[in-house]
């Protein structure tokens, strides 16, 4: 199998993030590395691309002033490929504003308003060099 890693432009990375609502934002507590899946949304505040977060006060997560990565990803299973964004920034407070809602699944008490504000943005594509048939044979058997 023949694959390569395509590194994404900022404008690809953002335009990722724009088209999905759920990532997974990390952090270190207690000398450890700790990972949440969160609902997101990629806005722009004050004319800088962010990530709009809502928390429970007071958590692991809700530490403003705390470095921070943030991470999404996609796969294209039937080409043996897909992708990845990583975004590493500072976690600041925000004021609740219809425009960065980030909608959580699970909204009960996600007062606290979170942005980060990315110092780095990458990502990656992988592609599947190799020519492959997309579908599996059983599904016509």
């Amino acid at each position: 199998m023949s694959s390569e890693a395509i590194e994404l432009s900022r404008g690809d990375c953002e335009l990722l993030l724009a088209s999905l609502d759920i990532g997974r934002i990390a952090v270190v507590d207690d000398g450890f590395p700790l990972v949440f899946p969160v609902n997101y949304r990629a806005a722009v505040f004050a004319g800088t691309f962010v990530i709009a977060i809502r928390t429970r006060p007071d958590n692991v997560i809700d530490h403003p002033g705390r470095q921070v990565c943030f991470e999404i990803d996609g796969i294209d299973a039937s080409h043996d490929g897909g992708w990845s964004v990583l975004v590493r920034g500072v976690l600041i407070e925000s004021s609740p504003d219809p425009d960065i809602d980030s909608r959580p699944i699970d909204s009960e008490d996600r007062d606290a308003w979170r942005i980060i504000v990315p110092a780095r943005i990458t990502g990656r594509r992988v592609v599947n060099r190799s020519a492959r048939w997309s579908f599996h044979p059983a599904g016509y058997l």
